[in-house]
């Protein structure tokens, strides 16, 4: 069988076993073996290329950015930190209609630049922000699709763990995409503050109580709380654009700092911070063994030829390079409807990036509008994880009346504010990019 046919079934065939619900890593990683015994003939070729990639691919030092940043969210969370992000902001907010909602997308876009994962923010702020905004007077719905629509400020403001996966897939530096993401999200922060200012403002219903409370502390007491996670954001991101530290190791700066924060806090019990170790080591695993599974898929590709066939076809076109992008998001936003953001990325990036790199397109602008693109997953049906995380958390504190519908139509004005950030970024490409320049 020729070479390039077994790349072209392989690819039909994946798609197969992932709709029949076989896990993203093993279904690439049995794809995988398949192709590569199929156009060598020999089974040992295969077994021995999966031995040797399951070494190489995750053996460099760079890695050590993803448990670093996944343990430095973890603890972080551990501290408190979430909360008092969100006091404050919700006291700068107190005299602005719809400040509340203001607040929740601040605090989330903050604790994004700690966390990296856009599930822990929903889960984090499902407990904090809903009980609080539906107390003073916020519509359910409303408040679930404020927090829904902020969480997914987590994958896209650094440090995040998309951007580790594409760096990695991509072959770019992820201390670059880190600072390339700054501006996107600040962009979609402010897209979303729009957003709920409007909403409250058009329908004035959505607030039927005071929307804001009281005090007692001072409003400058409750910021001056959150001195110490400001200075561990500026510390990890600002020592990365600075040249002082690579990626991983301000990583290990950032977990180290969000550990004496749980000391000093007071959090520090063994019982918790074993299984936030725990919970780190399982996290991590699970995203090296999807990187180990994606890059035998990647070189089953090579060895196709399917890659350098498909490049070539697709910059043989007769199209503008901006309309391919353009069929690229597009692609990766219908995928979103089946699967998740990470498999989205493995399953795509291996055939996207050496076409975009022929177009001479900057590999990481494209990383960042894909990123945005890919996110949309979180609030799609009949995927979306963040809206059935929020559900979850709901049940967890003892509110189990909102349906999942509700939430997704709650949602859906902070998806039609990603599709604008999307095709903003797309239209200039020097937002995501003049930072890194700079550097």
């Amino acid at each position: 069988m020729e070479p390039i046919t077994v790349g072209l079934i392989s690819l039909g065939l994946l798609l197969v076993l992932i709709i029949f619900g076989f896990h993203i890593a093993v279904s690439l990683m049995i794809m995988s073996i398949v192709g590569i015994f199929l156009t060598t003939g020999k089974f040992d070729i295969a077994i021995n290329i999966l031995g040797t990639t399951a070494y190489s691919s995750i053996r460099e030092y760079v890695f050590g950015v993803i448990p670093l940043f996944v343990l430095m969210g973890l603890l972080a969370n551990l501290s408190g930190a979430s909360a008092e992000l969100y006091d404050a902001a919700n006291a700068l907010l107190r005299r602005i209609k719809g400040g509340l909602g203001v607040a929740t997308v601040i605090a989330n876009a903050i604790f994004a630049a700690i966390t990296g994962v856009s599930i822990a923010s929903a889960a984090v702020f499902t407990k904090i922000a809903v009980p609080e905004m539906t107390r003073l007077g916020y519509n359910k719905r409303f408040a679930v699709g404020t927090v829904a629509g902020s969480s997914v400020l987590g994958m896209l403001i650094p440090p995040s763990i998309l951007m580790i996966v594409y760096g990695m897939l991509a072959e770019v530096s992820i201390g670059k995409l880190f600072v390339a993401g700054v501006i996107p999200g600040i962009l979609l922060s402010v897209l979303f503050i729009v957003c709920i200012i409007t909403l409250v403002r058009v329908k004035p219903g959505i607030i039927q109580g005071k929307g804001q409370e009281e005090f007692n502390d001072s409003v400058f007491k409750k910021v001056f709380k959150t001195w110490s996670i400001l200075a561990l954001v500026v510390i990890t991101l600002g020592g990365i654009w600075a040249g002082f530290f690579t990626p991983t190791e301000a990583g290990g700066v950032g977990a180290f700092g969000a550990f004496l924060l749980v000391i000093i806090k007071g959090k520090f019990k063994l019982k918790l911070l074993w299984d936030t170790f725990l919970e780190a080591g399982i996290t991590t695993g699970s995203i090296l063994f999807l990187l180990i599974s994606a890059q035998m898929y990647s070189r089953m590709l090579a060895i196709s030829g399917v890659v350098g066939i498909m490049g070539d076809y697709v910059t043989s076109l007769q199209v503008a390079p901006m309309m391919i992008i353009a069929v690229f998001m597009l692609i990766m936003i219908i995928l979103g409807c089946i699967l998740d953001s990470t498999s989205i990325l493995l399953l795509t990036m291996p055939l996207m990036c050496p076409i975009v790199s022929a177009f001479g397109m900057d590999l990481i602008w494209f990383g960042i509008v894909s990123i945005v693109a890919i996110e949309t997953v979180l609030l799609t049906p009949p995927f979306g994880l963040s809206v059935y995380t929020i559900k979850s958390a709901l049940s967890d504190v003892g509110d189990s009346g909102m349906g999942v519908e509700e939430i997704f139509r709650g949602s859906f004005p902070f998806l039609i504010m990603m599709f604008i950030a999307l095709i903003i970024l797309m239209a200039f490409p020097a937002l995501s990019t003049c930072l890194v320049n700079l550097m």
